[in-house]
């Protein structure tokens, strides 16, 4: 029987602790002009971040077109082959 009393007596204490008060689970509502101005302003920075990606994707084509004008322009020539038997036709010597 102490055993029950003290078990209720504990719980009384303990279990108001454990809940939590609904004063401190509830936010505040959002006003619509400022769920709005979040909207807009989440709006801008995806823009912007689209903004900066396309920059950057820019950025490395011009680098490899960049790369492969100078791949062109300082490429080695070959010269056509020689052949190394008998003079061409109309040579004076070889």
């Amino acid at each position: 029987m102490r055993f029950m009393v003290a078990l209720v007596i504990v719980s009384n204490f303990v279990l108001p602790l454990s809940m939590p008060a609904d004063a401190q689970s509830r936010l505040p509502r959002v006003s619509p002009s400022e769920r709005a101005s979040k909207d807009i302003n989440r709006r801008i920075r995806q823009d912007q971040q689209l903004l900066n990606l396309d920059e950057r994707i820019q950025m490395e084509n011009n680098q490899i077109r960049q790369d492969i004008q100078r791949d062109r322009l300082f490429a080695p020539r070959t010269l056509p082959p020689v052949s190394r038997g008998a003079c061409p036709r109309g040579s004076i010597s070889c």
